[in-house]
């Protein structure tokens, strides 16, 4: 048998039955050696021979049968040879299909190795008729000599260079190879009775499925698909075989119209030489100029001189749009200059009338801090006039009228004070009878703004309607009316301390008006007065959280931490608020308070995540620009402090006491624009610098413990200047929205920042 001869399919295995004796010594057939063969043979569908080893008195049935080859522990093909083929014939089989030689190939099965004459039925088979063989390459030393042999012969050179192995991708790639699969049918299933083993091919009809697009990794060859499809084509589109269809019984006739859609010229042959012509309106007529030769037309059509053109006109288009663009560029800087200066005129303008109001007509804290710093820098004035022009007694004279004058304005100063907190107590007590009874609110996910009115809050909005109604002039039946109702009021308040002095004042005050015709009642109305906003700011509820105590070496007085001031560059809490205030009374706090808006301002701006710049206080913005920069700018030394400002040195870094610089407004703007510092400053300018930073490191060493105590809890954003997430009631229920420079509790900030330091 050719072991190059075709392998019958699934239509050339018929099962058929037994043939006679006399047939089958009639059959007669010859296997050829592969080496010699030349000679495609065809298998028999059914062929017959006698068994030699149970001396033919056997009739042995040539079918069919799945052959497994075992590679490695999950590497097993299947092919389907003739039960009478020998070992070597399937070697020289596969070692085709593995480009392999067949010498080098080891068919064992059960740890034996099989020679090359055995046949494939001689073997052992499972069940189902399956015959399983173990596939190798024999050993180096073997396979050694087998290629020295091989090399003397006619191989090629990549023959000859490539190691032999057993490599799937070759088995499968180069070779289009059928899968095969053995169904076992039982003896109750089958038609005689008897079990068969039918060898079925499964054939592959897959989809092609389309490539959409996709690119080629050029280092690795690993090719990526960008979108795929699952769907294949059509049914009608597919070839089915035995499938019938109607479209080939029938036929659909189709008109196809082949006259033109428009009129245009034609011509016909009248005979072999003379055509007819039927003109059109549109025709023309072409007639043949004077020669021109080929150096003539590329002259004439002077492509360089109209490249050159192009070029030229091109960069003349380009040159001035680059000089409308920087033109325009000039005019919006121009303007945005002379902007920024109109800008800082009117806010020194308004500066200056306000200061000039507060001065006249004083307010507020500030205000009156204004005019103690006015009436310091006259003194510091007049003291350089007096020694300047004065010397021995004299100038003790002159040093005792000036400070007999300071004496005057301050008392003028304090009257003025006296008089405004005399006008602004009813103001300022309404306002905190108003902000005790806001609701509570905060706000929650998504800024959404939470209230809570709590019983508290309700009890203090009613009592303050019930003041803000014995605050009006009353006819006498209405007052007595309102005095029965206070009352009916006040026996629910049985916890007040001084509950019996008030209900004693409103029953006097009642009796007074029934039995008197004419009395004075003022006086008493206001001792109920002072106890009715008493009995308002009066909690039943008692204080979870006391404060602590601390006493004040100035004054040793003993007072809780919200009376005492809070700076940075403090160690321990040791001044009250009052003894501080007496310190530095002579100073201009607005200026420097200012300074401190404007550095907070900037850095939200900046969207500043430190809390060095909201915890810093107006005492150690004074500090920094009269003790650290001397109170004038680095660059140009002006000391007018309404003009200062504390911009950052580097602006890549966030806000801090060393990394500030003393500069004007014009100079602050103008360094805000600077990208390196080093080609702007020179060396002198830039080491003066260093120094005052590490003098502000120095003063400000507790700042950095601070900082990283704020931000770990997240209470930077109540603290200084920031009011960014406050709400305040009055806006919302105006339809306002929500308000962001509510003012928080001064109080709570120094108590809790007195605690971390």
């Amino acid at each position: 048998m050719n072991c190059e001869s075709k392998l019958p399919t699934i239509t050339e295995v018929e099962q058929k039955p037994t043939p006679t004796k006399d047939l089958v010594e009639s059959l007669q057939f010859e296997t050829s050696s592969p080496a010699t063969s030349t000679k495609h043979s065809e298998s028999p569908p059914e062929m017959y021979s006698k068994n030699t080893e149970d001396e033919q008195d056997e009739i042995v049935t040539i079918e069919n049968v799945t052959v497994k080859f075992r590679l490695a522990i999950n590497q097993v093909i299947a092919q389907v040879y003739p039960n009478c083929m020998t070992l070597g014939e399937v070697k020289v089989d596969i070692g085709r299909r593995f480009e392999v030689a067949p010498e080098l190939l080891v068919l064992a099965q059960n740890n034996r190795i099989l020679p090359d004459e055995y046949r494939i039925r001689e073997t052992e088979n499972d069940d189902f008729g399956i015959h399983e063989y173990a596939l190798s390459l024999k050993s180096l030393e073997k396979r050694k000599s087998l290629t020295t042999v091989a090399a003397s012969g006619t191989a090629t050179d990549e023959e000859k260079e490539r190691e032999p192995k057993l490599d799937l991708e070759v088995y499968y790639n180069k070779h289009r190879l059928p899968d095969f699969i053995t169904v076992y049918i039982p003896p109750e299933d089958s038609r005689n009775g008897k079990p068969k083993n039918i060898v079925v091919e499964i054939q592959n009809k897959a989809i092609s499925k389309p490539f959409l697009c996709g690119y080629l990794d050029k280092s690795t060859g690993i090719e990526y698909l960008d979108a795929f499809t699952q769907t294949g084509p059509f049914i009608n589109k597919c070839k089915v075989d035995c499938q019938l269809s109607r479209d080939t019984q029938t036929f659909e006739h189709k008109v196809k119209l082949v006259d033109t859609m428009h009129d245009q010229t034609s011509q016909c042959w009248l005979d072999g030489n003379n055509v007819r012509y039927w003109s059109e309106a549109t025709d023309y007529t072409i007639t043949a100029g004077d020669y021109v030769s080929y150096a003539q037309q590329e002259r004439a059509k002077n492509r360089i001189g109209k490249i050159q053109l192009i070029q030229r006109n091109f960069r003349r288009y380009k040159w001035m749009k680059w000089m409308r663009e920087c033109a325009q560029e000039h005019k919006r800087l121009v303007t945005n200059r002379l902007a920024e200066e109109e800008t800082f005129q009117e806010v020194q303008e308004r500066r200056i009338k306000r200061e000039e109001r507060a001065k006249q007509f004083p307010r507020t804290q500030d205000d009156f801090d204004l005019l103690h710093g006015e009436v310091q820098k006259w003194k510091l004035a007049e003291l350089k006039r007096i020694a300047s022009m004065y010397e021995g007694p004299a100038r003790v004279a002159e040093v005792n009228i000036l400070l007999d004058k300071e004496i005057q304005l301050l008392n003028g100063i304090e009257r003025q004070r006296q008089v405004v907190f005399e006008a602004m107590k009813d103001f300022r007590q309404q306002q905190m009878l108003k902000k005790m009874g806001e609701p509570i609110q905060w706000i929650g996910y998504g800024d959404t703004v939470v209230t809570v009115d709590l019983l508290r809050t309700q009890r203090v909005r009613f009592l303050t309607e019930i003041y803000n109604d014995l605050q009006k002039p009353l006819k006498k039946a209405q007052r007595l009316e309102l005095i029965t109702k206070v009352r009916q009021i006040l026996v629910n308040e049985q916890d007040f301390p001084d509950f019996g002095e008030l209900f004693d004042l409103f029953d006097r005050e009642r009796n007074l008006l029934v039995y008197t015709k004419h009395c004075d009642v003022e006086i008493l109305r206001k001792r109920q007065n002072v106890l009715f906003v008493e009995l308002i700011k009066f909690d039943r509820e008692p204080k979870q959280h006391k404060q602590g105590n601390r006493m004040c070496w100035v004054c040793k007085q003993v007072k809780p931490y919200s009376q005492f001031a809070i700076r940075t560059r403090q160690s321990q809490v040791d001044t009250c608020k009052k003894c501080y205030y007496l310190k530095v009374a002579s100073t201009e706090n607005v200026v420097y308070t200012a300074i401190l808006r404007s550095i907070q301002r900037d850095e939200r701006k900046k969207h500043c995540s430190s809390s060095v710049a909201f915890i810093m206080q107006v005492d150690d913005i004074r500090h920094i620009v009269d003790q650290i920069w001397h109170g004038h700018s680095v660059l140009s030394k002006c000391n007018n402090l309404a003009r200062l400002r504390l911009p950052r040195w580097n602006k890549c870094e966030e806000w801090s006491p060393w990394n500030c610089v003393c500069l004007t407004d014009t100079e602050a703007r103008n360094h805000n624009r600077v990208e390196d510092l080093e080609k702007v400053y020179d060396l002198k300018t830039r080491l003066e610098i260093a120094n005052r930073h590490m003098l502000a490191k120095s003063a400000f060493h507790n700042l950095a413990s601070v900082s990283i105590e704020f931000n770990e809890t997240n209470q930077w954003c109540n603290v200084g200047l920031n009011r960014q997430r406050h709400v305040r009631v009055d806006h919302m229920a105006a339809g306002k929205g929500i308000d962001m420079r509510s003012k928080p509790s001064a109080g709570d900030r120094n108590y809790t920042l007195g605690k971390i330091l």
